[in-house]
């Protein structure tokens, strides 16, 4: 009685310790990344590739399950193969790659690469080496060859039509055939959530079978099975079908988890409330993967469903079915702002009108006419082409819709990043307001979405300057901050046509900054390593550019030349370098930006400078070069960073953008060495983003150090 009465006080704690052991256990079992000492080296794998490989420039890139290996390496790879002949999931390779440990770029606001690498038990990443031992051991079997077929059949039958990506993403959950531009459409309409095959594509295969199964089973049934047990399983194998020709990704699993355990309560008969389902979902999904929650979509579905359970379940009136429809929408849409803002740092008004549109239509009409189409593709190719086309066609008229409403520069509000306080108050207010009416004191709720639409947000104080240097790999993007200003000297590399600094590192950057503007944007020189996100930075941020060479450039630029100086905020900004009329490399040649802030700390920002136009700077200006920073010219190089410049510049901190483990070896040992005789020394390839603020002191904030987690690699 005594252990019972115990284990009754105490539970809390005792699920808490059982999930925290299980995590544990999970983590023990499958996390296994590569060690840096095999990091750098070839092996020699033999594997299955897990799913869809992505087509990318000069090659696929594709995630790899090993099989068996010379080394021990990590059971679940993702690799590139340049220049390597096309290969479909399911087939079964030996490979020589070449691998690397999970690492991603570090920077407030951006993405967290390494985390989605660690909740997808991606150990090492690589690419495949050439070698006459790369060979196919077998072709594609079972569900991955009919799904390798069926992308085959759709991408011939709609070769023509620029959507031919999205219905394959719709079939089979493929989603490398979407462009770039198809991609904004669909994120700035909200809408991004319809390619991604989950709770609501299974849930409504599952419901159309659920209705017909249980139609055509009191029609030509038999007694001893009742119609609510014959539907439900037909709604479940459908279910599970679908889900197999999606690759049973993760976001299926966790909707057919929530289908099993809706569809189970029901046959059963079972008076359970629908929270007490949900919370058996909730179950289910962590712990078939208990580190889903690291996942946004995670958050995203549940919190939709909760959402929708508090609002909408049992207090829907006798309205008509489109008011309600109209009811749903809204208030999904406004419960589920925070979570947007929180993780895209904007709220979008035109998401409620994209969605009226979008789900009905491609949930009812154009995902049946795919999955029929799949379907008669067995015995009729011609009639699964003809639905394959009239899909395509539905589709076609979304499309012109969503298209149109991402035209509308004001669809998207961007807003400073809010802290997870924030996000939870507001979440919390937002219930209160759409409470039933009984409820006394509603309008508090209104309160609390205070520090979510203005959260406090961080600025210079006049005359302080804070300059953070981005972690963009092998390159060089630095943001500079006043009070009301904003200045990027370079924009980091173009990495693909679907990846870059400037849209995807400094614009993220600056949206959880919550600027709204950039005042100026200095490209160093034309190298691709400093102007590369320069397209993708201006869609965002529309502004002036300077640089040394603007017709190399390839966009309207004024040239950057010596001798402009300006104020912003109590702080300098003086252009030292290239004079009028010199000649010489293009590093040579790069702009030179030296900033002060009012208490006399500065900061020089060479770009690539050489040896020989340090000399020619050093003769110029000579001690005017001083600087208690320095962001080290041409990444550390060998070429760069002479003692004659460091002796004039005197920084007692020198920064270096370099990629981690570049094929370059910046920066260089020799020039480390000259660095730690002035000073102390940062890299980005280490210490990812760095953040200097400079007044009357000067504070130095590693990002990555001080952000170190679970997956975090070391440096």
């Amino acid at each position: 009685m005594t252990a019972a009465f115990a284990w009754r006080r105490w539970w809390p704690g005792w699920w808490f310790g059982a999930g925290f052991l299980w995590v544990w256990l999970f983590v023990t079992l499958h996390w296994h990344p590569l060690t840096p000492q095999r990091s750098g080296k070839d092996w020699q794998v033999q594997g299955r590739i897990a799913d869809f490989p992505v087509r990318r420039a000069g090659g696929w890139r594709f995630d790899f399950q090993v099989m068996d290996a010379d080394a021990p390496v990590p059971r679940r790879l993702r690799l590139s193969w340049y220049g390597g002949p096309p290969v479909h999931a399911g087939e079964i390779w030996r490979l020589t790659v070449r691998l690397k440990s999970p690492r991603g770029f570090h920077n407030p606001g951006g993405f967290d690469y390494e985390r989605w690498l660690f909740a997808h038990g991606i150990g090492a990443t690589g690419y495949v080496r050439r070698s006459d031992g790369n060979r196919l051991l077998e072709p594609p079997r079972g569900i991955d060859a009919l799904r390798g077929r069926l992308a085959a059949a759709i991408a011939r039958s709609l070769d023509d039509s620029s959507l031919s990506g999205l219905v394959r993403a719709l079939a089979l959950g493929a989603r490398d055939g979407i462009s770039p531009g198809q991609w904004q459409v669909l994120r700035r309409t909200g809408t991004a959530h319809l390619v991604a095959i989950s709770g609501l594509h299974i849930g409504l295969v599952a419901g159309l079978l659920l209705w017909t199964g249980r139609r055509l089973w009191l029609r030509f049934g038999t007694w001893r099975i009742d119609a609510g047990t014959a539907g439900a399983a037909s709604a479940l194998l459908g279910a599970v079908g679908y889900a197999a020709l999606a690759g049973f990704s993760l976001p299926t699993q966790r909707a057919l988890i929530m289908l099993a355990v809706s569809l189970a309560a029901w046959v059963w008969r079972r008076h359970a409330s629908p929270w007490q389902g949900y919370s058996l979902a909730l179950i289910g999904v962590c712990l078939r993967d208990p580190l889903a929650p690291l996942g946004s979509g995670f958050w995203l579905s549940f919190t939709a469903v909760a959402w929708i359970l508090f609002v909408v379940a049992n207090r829907l009136g006798p309205a008509r079915r489109w008011v309600e429809t109209l009811k749903v929408q809204a208030m999904l849409w406004l419960g589920m702002t925070p979570l947007m803002i929180y993780g895209f740092h904007q709220i979008g008004w035109t998401a409620p009108l994209a969605n009226l549109v979008a789900i009905p239509l491609v949930g009812f009409v154009v995902v049946p006419l795919i999955l029929t189409g799949c379907l008669a593709w067995w015995l009729w190719p011609d009639a699964a082409q003809a639905l394959w086309h009239w899909a395509e066609g539905v589709l076609g008229g979304v499309w012109v819709w969503l298209a149109w409403l991402a035209q509308w520069s004001a669809g998207a509000w961007p807003l400073p990043a809010p802290t997870l306080t924030g996000v939870v108050l507001a979440s919390v207010g937002l219930g209160l307001l759409a409470a039933p009416r009984g409820l006394p004191g509603r309008w508090l709720g209104a309160l609390l979405l205070i520090p979510l639409l203005s959260p406090p947000v961080e600025r210079p104080p006049p005359g302080q300057l804070w300059l953070t240097l981005l972690d963009v790999g092998q390159g060089l993007a630095v943001v500079a901050e006043t009070t009301r200003h904003v200045l990027v000297y370079d924009t980091g590399p173009r990495f693909s046509d679907r990846f870059d600094a400037g849209s995807d590192i400094i614009a993220p950057f600056l949206d959880g900054r919550g600027r709204r503007h950039v005042d100026l944007v200095v490209v160093s020189h034309a190298d691709g390593d400093h102007r590369g996100g320069l397209a993708g930075l201006l869609r965002r941020f529309p502004s002036p550019v300077v640089t040394s060479d603007p017709d190399a450039l390839g966009l309207p630029a004024a040239e950057c030349r010596a001798g402009r100086s300006w104020r912003w905020d109590g702080v300098e900004f003086e252009l030292l370098w290239p004079l009028s009329g010199i000649s010489g490399s293009g590093n040579d040649r790069s702009c030179v930006l030296k900033i002060t802030a009012a208490g006399g700390a500065s900061v020089l920002l060479p770009g690539d400078l050489e040896a020989g136009g340090e000399a020619a700077l050093v003769a110029r200006y000579g001690s005017r070069l001083a600087a208690r920073v320095l962001v080290a010219p041409h990444h550390g190089s060998r070429t760069s960073s002479t003692s004659a410049f460091l002796d004039a510049v005197r920084p007692a901190l020198i920064l270096v953008a370099a990629g981690h483990g570049n094929r370059f070896g910046f920066p260089h040992p020799e020039v480390v060495a000259r660095y730690r005789q002035r000073g102390r020394i940062l890299t980005t390839a280490d210490s990812g983003a760095i953040q200097v603020r400079l007044g009357r002191t000067v504070q130095v904030r590693p990002w990555r150090l001080e952000n170190r987690r679970l997956w975090s690699p070391l440096p």
